[in-house]
Order: structure tokens, then C-alpha cells, then sequence
């Protein structure tokens, strides 16, 4: 197994320590020391089996025979106990030595049982060599001596080979490479680490590590492999490393690596040899080869670079794992099947420390001595990729200029990215192209309307750019809600920039699509703006809903057209498009409400709200739904009420809550609710409905109080509706406002004779006069009509007669102001009228209007 010039330097200064420690020890011990009693039980027995296993048999050892299979911290232990046989000097070394001792010793294991190195290793190493060399140089000779080797040829480590005291490596059975990373350290991904170990442990039986070439999909794969090893609780009864690799990235081209696996079979008859021998490997289907020895042995198998040798028997052999194995992958490419787990580039941060890392250890003087700013230029144009950061130093290291470097880039673009580019479908190229010419981040809405897709197709071609990490997804806020975005990967933009360019005319056509959408969506945001709480408005949060605002005007048309189907399509491919946007749902909720479907109906509003429960127009369109379908009153109120917090809320919201009171028999706020419509500046019709509301709300009052005995509180009731009739204007009362009226003055009358106490019947006079002068204000004509209630009415016939003023009035269908009020007459029912006392068979009433 080679080893990186990081390992073997590290290993050439702990060897120097650990024969300067073991030098000590011998040189401050006596011949007749007992070495059980020096080393102590537990060491003595470790040194005696370590000699043993060299085929040194003697059964009472001397303290110089075993000092030799002492390692660094057993040596370091031996020489405390003894202390005081030591010189001054070495104590205080000593001394300088310990608040490292912990470290050390872990990079000492990890130099000797091959485990990856941390980045910051090689450099704790050297300045505690350097430490204990300068605190005394007579009692480290072999540390001064490594330093001084080091210094004049740094290259002759390159022939040492690791040799360190240890016991056998306990381990699981493996042939996990040395890691490539060794020479600057393994740093950062500490969450995907953790996350891939947590998988494996988990019940995926496949985990996946995806992204572009180069960003450290092997390394990451290697980091976790090790860790799970070593893990005391490590399940696992062997991991075997198969990698597919078929290219490396030098200076100067992409090489091919000679021998390397080119299809599936190649693979599984590599890890067949790996698990079972050659034998295996020749079996007639390493396929089933490999999968019985998965059945029969817990196995955590790493299939690296997987993207060379995609095809359908590898899926169908991930789907066949056996129980208590796993597998991870490394992949440019998804595979749709597995637990993914995407790298992202490393930050500038985390890049500055690996080009510096870098070229401190291939002793890069130009960039050495380069200066933060320059550095920092450098790292963000190399896009925070692993691969083009060790290519950018190898090529400074050969001579090349970084500017240069940075310029011409097109080799490490090809060897990150080429590979992938081949597997996307058309479409899915379609709409990178059209990422290309319209940057930035883009909803699946805006990308289905530049492409002409359907919500399908944007999905599946989406899906198949995120597996190859050509694009990336984020989160974004839109208003109060959240909204997924796509874009180009920085790596993936320069690639396809240079190597796939997009033609003029498609490029024209993709800028003359996104001229549409923005020319529709300025027209839809004006609407929305002007007429907010419109049910045929479309509500726009920003640019990206303007795709989905204009499928939701399609429904809109076809729903006014009367094709409800087509409306409700649209609307489907609106919330397939956009999930978090509440108007798709807002706008089937309108149309179901149409064709009576109020269960479906209120179903879409639910979903609405719950993506935008605080939209103020949703709360007043939702509210007047649950209110006008008497589904439920108490929650249609309090939307409304929350809809009429907005700063600038129309009469119409105020005029929609008066009507929630009045069907929840709380007559006094409705009341209160007209008054302050009338004072929004509501426009005629609005002023009209909320006075109609208003004294309708009044008269019920005036009559449950009157049913209760509360004559008081009757008589208050009708000096505010006539103050409220006369705060309105006159051109707004009209039609039942106006019978209203003429109950309600019948009403005081009948009371001002009735009343036993002076003050409450002279009220009721004045008040009566006030209401009749105001309807004399609206049109003399209006104090002919009469009050009166159905006495009898003959279906079939289609006639009746009605009761007022001690007399029965005839009427017909026809007599009705709206026929479409004669299913509500029954006897009893209110109704207002005008008499028709000429009339040759008899007092007839005309015009009438049902009051209930």
C-alpha cells in the first residue's frame, strides 16, 4: 500500500522521537531493575507478547530487550515513573512534551494502521519536534537529527517505509485504500460523514455520495469507511473497495487509466476477487458470486465511480441485497433508488486552507508567499472544487502562470463534467439550455413555460439535472410563504458555457418567452393591485408566479365560459407546478363553489389557507365561502375578522362580516359592521348593501328584543337605524334598504301607541317621523307601500293572498319584484308591497318583496 510524503514525514518524526524516549529509558535504567516493576504488569505483558511475535522466545526478557517494543506513549509512561532518574534537561523537554501527548499519540495511530490523516497532522508534528529539538538538543539527538535531514532533502522520505511498534490491527477485514488526501489532511464534510455513517447504520441498504467530478466523493466515501472500521460497534464482518475510476487529471490532459473497469461485470468480478479470491472472480456470474457472499457474510461493500459503468444489471443488483449488507456509492450520477447524500463545493474558507495546505507541502514558493487578496481572487474562480484547486498548484508547481491557469480551465471542466453531459436525456438538455440563456434562480413554473412543458415533463427532466448536479435546488422565500428554486451550478454554468454553447435562434426564442412572461405578469400584478379582493383576481407575490398566474387566467376564461373540466385541469397543473403558491388552490375553490360542489370546494380552500393563512384576501374570499354556504359561521367570521386587519381593507369585507353577524344572530355588531362600512367611502352599490344589511340586521334585533320584553332596548335599536338611514346617502338606499325602513317605522308607530311609559312612546313618534321623512327624501311614492305577512299561498296555482292592515291582498307569481323569491313565501313570512285598492276583483298586491 503506498503512502503520501505527508505520512512517511510524519512517520520519520515519530520514529525519531520514539527511539529518543526509548534511548532515555535505557540509559536512566538499572541492569538490575525488575522490568515488571519498571514497565508495570499490564506494559510488561504488551512487550512481552509484541517480542513473542517476533519469534523471540526468552521467558525472562532484560529491560533492553523489551524497551524496543515499547511505542510512544508506553516510553512516554516509562519515563515519567522514572523522573527522577532523569537529567534536568529532559524533565523540562519532557514537560514541553505533554499538553501534546494526546494528539500525537492519535496521529501516531493513525500513521500506523494506515487511517486517514487530519489536515493540521504533519504540522503538530513538526512543531513539537521543533519544540522539544530547541528545548534540548543533546536529549533528542534522533528528532534533531530528522529535522536537519528534512530540511536539506525532504524527498528522502520517499524511501522510508512505516515500521511502528503496534498489536494487530483488530479491525474487520479490508482492502480500503490509503486515502488520496493524506497529503494535506482530511478537513470539513464533517456533516456528510456523519450523515452517510448514520445512513449505513440506519436501515438504507444503499447510500449514495453524489456530485460534480472532483468535489470529493471518494474522499468522503474513504473518511466514512475508516470511521466505521474503527467503530466499536461496527456491524460489519468486512468492507471491500471497488472502484471503477477510469480517468486522472494531471497538468496537461486527462489520462486513462490503463486496465481500468469499463462495465458492470468488470466491477462485480473485481469485488468477487476481493471477497472470495481469483477463483471467485472466474465464477460464471460474479453477479451471483458477489451476492452470496453479501447472504452469508455482513459485508459493507463501496462501489467507487459508479457513473462509468451505469446499467440496468447494477440497479437490478442494488435492489437484490441481501439483508445486513450495504453498499455505498460514488456517483456523478443518481440513480433514483438509493439514499443520496450531495456534496456541495467547499466554501472559500475551506478552499484557502487547502491550496495553502497544498502548497506548503509541495513547497509551492509563488503561492507560499502570495498575499490574502490575490489568494482569495483565486479561490473563488476555482468554485470551491477539490480537483481544480490540486490542479491549479500542480500546474503552478510546473511553471504555468495562475492567471493562465485560471483562464484556460477547460481540461478540469472536461474531467468534472463531460462524463455526465453524455447521460441527460434531450429534454433535460433542453432545459439546461434554456437555464443558460435565462440565469439565476428559476421556479419549475417559469422553466415549464420557457420549454412548453407540461408539469410532468419540467419534473422529470429536473430530476434527472439534480442527479447529475448540473443544477442545484434551494429554498426560497416568496411573501409569507416558501418557494423551491433551480439553478446552474457555478461549475456546471462555466462548463456547459464553453463546450455547449446555445444557438441564436434558440437563444432568441428562450428570451422572447421570457419577454412574454414578464409582459403578462406586469398586466396580472396591476389587476392584482387594483382590485385585490376580486375572486377573478389572481394574487401576485413576485416574478415567479407569473407562469402559474397565467394557466390560473386560462381557468378563469374556460370557467367563464362554462368548461369546468379544462378550468380545473389548469388549475391541477398550476399546484403540480407550484405546491407553495395558494392561489391554484384558491382558484379550483371558485370553481367548485361553481358547480356546487361546495364539499370540494372547501377542500381547496383548506389547502389554500394552509399555504397562506394570513393572505388577507384568502381569509375575506374563504370567510364569505364558509358564511354564504352556512358551512361554518364562527371560523368564516374569524377569517373575515383577520382579513379586515389589513391597512387598507375594503367596505366589502366589512359588509361580508355584517352579514356573518346577522346569520349568527348577533344583530348589534352587525349593526356596528355597517355603520363603519358606510364610513370606507364605499362606492354606491357597496353603500347600498351595507345600509340593506344594516337595517335588516336592526329590524331582527328590534323583533328579538320586543319577543324578549326588552321594550327599552327595542326602542334603541330603532333610533340607530334611523341615524344610520340618515348617515347614508340617499342615492344608496334603495330597494330592501327601503322596506326596511317602512318595517321599521311601522314597527315604532305601532309602539308609540302601545308604550306604557310616556318617555319610550313619544321616542318612538319622534323616530317614526324620522324614518318616514327619509323615505319621503328617497321618493314620496315609497310611504304608499305597505307592510304585511303571507297569509295562504296555492303552489299549483301559483297565487296567494297576503294580510296588512286588517285586510287580504291577492297576489300573483307575477306580482313578485324577483319570482325567484316565491319558494321562500309561506304563511307568516314578511313581505312588503304596494296595494292595489282599484283593483276590480278585489284589493290586490303589486311589487312585492319578500323581508323574511
Amino acid at each position: 500500500m503506498s503512502s503520501t510524503a505527508t505520512r512517511l514525514t510524519s512517520f520519520a518524526l515519530i520514529a525519531a522521537m520514539e527511539e529518543d524516549l526509548r534511548e532515555a529509558i535505557t540509559t536512566a535504567a538499572n541492569d538490575h531493575d525488575d522490568p515488571a516493576a519498571l514497565f508495570g504488569t499490564e506494559r510488561f505483558e504488551k512487550t512481552q507478547q509484541r517480542r513473542s511475535r517476533e519469534g523471540h522466545g526468552s521467558s525472562s526478557p532484560t529491560i533492553s530487550a523489551l524497551v524496543p517494543y515499547l511505542d510512544f506513549a508506553d516510553s512516554y509512561e516509562v519515563l515519567t515513573k522514572i523522573k527522577d532518574r532523569l537529567p534536568e534537561s529532559r524533565t523540562t523537554s519532557l514537560a514541553l512534551f505533554a499538553p501534546h501527548l494526546g494528539r500525537v499519540t492519535q496521529i501516531r495511530n493513525r500513521v500506523a494502521h494506515t487511517r486517514p490523516m487530519e489536515i493540521d497532522d504533519l504540522a503538530i508534528i513538526h512543531d513539537v519536534a521543533k519544540d522539544i529539538c530547541a528545548s534540548s538538543s543533546e536529549d533528542w539527538p534522533k528528532v534533531c537529527e530528522t529535522l536537519r535531514h528534512l530540511e536539506s532533502d525532504p524527498s528522502y522520505v520517499l524511501g522510508l517505509t512505516i515500521s511502528l511498534v503496534s498489536d494487530p490491527d483488530d479491525a474487520p477485514l479490508h482492502n480500503l485504500p490509503a486515502p488520496e488526501f493524506d497529503e494535506t489532511g482530511f478537513f470539513g464534510r464533517r456533516k456528510e460523514v456523519d450523515r452517510i455513517k448514520k445512513a449505513i447504520k440506519g436501515a438504507y441498504p444503499v447510500v449514495s455520495i453524489l456530485g460534480d467530478g472532483g468535489i470529493g466523493k471518494t474522499s468522503v466515501a474513504l473518511k466514512a469507511a475508516y470511521e466505521l472500521l474503527d467503530d466499536p460497534k461496527n456491524q460489519f464482518d468486512a468492507f471491500v473497495w471497488v472502484t471503477a475510476k477510469a480517468t486522472i487529471l494531471t497538468v496537461n490532459e486527462i489520462e486513462r487509466i490503463s486496465g481500468a473497469i469499463e462495465n458492470s461485470l468488470g466491477l462485480f468480478a473485481s469485488a468477487a476477487e476481493q471477497l472470495g479470491g481469483v477463483r471467485a472472480a472466474q465464477a460464471g456470474d460474479p453477479i451471483a458470486e458477489v451476492l452470496s457472499y453479501l447472504e452469508h457474510f455482513r459485508v459493507l461493500l463501496i462501489l467507487d465511480n459508479l457513473e462509468t459503468v451505469l446499467d440496468q444489471r447494477l440497479r437490478e443488483f442494488l435492489l437484490d441485497l441481501p439483508m445486513g449488507s450495504k453498499v455505498i456509492v460514488t456517483s456523478r450520477i443518481g440513480l433514483g433508488i438509493e439514499n443520496p447524500v450531495s456534496l456541495d463545493p467547499l466554501s472559500d474558507d475551506e478552499s484557502t486552507r487547502l491550496l495553502r495546505a497544498l502548497a506548503r507541502v509541495r513547497g509551492v514558493k509563488p503561492l507560499q508567499t502570495m498575499s490574502g487578496p490575490p489568494i482569495a481572487r483565486m479561490v473563488k474562480a476555482m468554485k470551491g472544487h477539490p480537483a481544480y484547486i490540486r490542479w491549479f498548484v500542480a500546474g503552478v508547481q510546473a511553471g504555468q502562470r495562475p492567471e493562465e491557469l485560471l483562464h484556460n480551465n477547460e481540461l478540469v471542466l472536461d474531467f468534472c463534467m463531460s462524463n455526465v453531459y453524455g447521460y441527460l436525456p434531450d429534454e433535460a438538455k433542453a432545459v439546461l439550455r434554456s437555464m443558460q440563456v435565462l440565469p439565476g434562480r428559476r421556479s419549475q413554473a417559469e422553466l415549464a413555460f420557457f420549454n412548453d412543458y407540461t408539469a410532468s415533463a419540467i419534473q422529470s427532466s429536473l430530476l434527472e439535472l439534480m442527479k447529475t448536479n448540473f443544477v442545484q435546488m434551494q429554498g426560497a422565500s416568496v411573501g409569507q410563504t416558501s418557494e423551491t428554486t433551480y439553478e446552474l451550478t457555478d461549475f456546471g454554468k462555466q462548463y456547459l458555457d464553453k463546450r455547449h454553447a446555445v444557438q441564436a435562434a434558440e437563444r432568441s426564442r428562450f428570451e422572447n418567452r421570457s419577454k412574454q412572461l414578464v409582459s403578462l405578469g406586469i398586466t396580472l400584478q396591476a389587476e392584482s393591485t387594483a382590485s385585490p379582493y376580486d375572486s377573478n383576481t389572481i394574487d401576485i407575490r413576485g416574478p415567479g408566479d407569473f407562469s402559474v398566474a397565467r394557466l390560473l387566467r386560462e381557468a378563469l376564461r374556460r370557467y367563464e365560459h362554462g368548461h369546468f373540466d379544462a378550468a380545473l385541469a389548469s388549475c391541477r397543473e398550476g399546484q403540480k407546478l407550484a405546491p407553495g403558491y395558494h392561489e391554484p388552490w384558491r382558484v379550483e375553490a371558485l370553481i367548485q363553489a361553481a358547480r356546487r360542489d361546495t364539499s370540494s370546494a372547501n377542500a381547496a380552500y383548506e389547502r389554500a389557507h394552509e399555504i397562506a393563512p394570513d393572505s388577507p384576501t384568502l381569509n375575506y374570499l374563504y370567510g364569505a365561502f364558509l358564511v354564504d354556504e352556512a358551512m361554518n359561521l364562527e371560523l368564516g367570521l374569524s377569517l373575515l375578522q383577520k382579513a379586515a386587519l389589513a391597512e387598507q381593507v375594503p367596505p366589502s369585507v366589512i359588509i361580508q362580516i355584517a352579514w356573518a353577524h346577522i346569520q349568527l344572530s348577533d344583530y348589534e355588531s352587525a349593526m356596528a359592521s355597517a355603520s363603519h362600512a358606510l364610513s370606507l367611502r364605499p362606492t354606491a352599490y357597496e353603500g347600498a348593501t351595507a345600509l340593506t344589511m344594516g337595517l335588516r340586521a336592526a329590524f331582527y334585533r328590534v323583533e328579538q328584543t320586543l319577543t324578549a320584553g326588552q321594550t327599552g332596548a327595542a326602542v334603541e335599536m330603532i333610533e340607530s337605524a334611523a341615524e344610520l338611514a340618515e348617515n347614508g346617502n340617499v342615492e344608496m338606499l334603495t330597494g330592501e334598504a327601503t322596506d326596511r325602513l317602512l318595517q321599521l317605522s311601522e314597527v315604532s308607530a305601532d309602539l308609540s301607541e302601545k308604550a306604557e311609559e310616556n318617555y319610550l312612546a313619544t321616542s318612538c313618534g319622534i323616530f317614526t317621523s324620522r324614518l318616514r321623512d327619509r323615505l319621503r327624501s328617497i321618493d314620496p311614492s315609497l310611504l304608499n307601500r305597505r307592510i304585511g305577512a303571507i297569509k295562504n299561498v296555492h303552489q299549483e296555482k301559483m297565487f296567494g293572498f297576503l294580510h296588512s292592515w286588517g285586510r287580504d291582498y291577492f297576489f300573483h307569481l307575477s306580482d313578485l319584484q324577483s319570482e325567484q323569491e316565491w319558494e321562500y313565501l309561506a304563511p307568516g313570512v314578511g313581505v312588503a308591497f304596494t296595494p292595489d285598492e282599484q283593483n276590480v276583483r278585489g284589493p290586490r298586491a303589486t311589487d312585492i318583496r319578500w323581508l323574511g
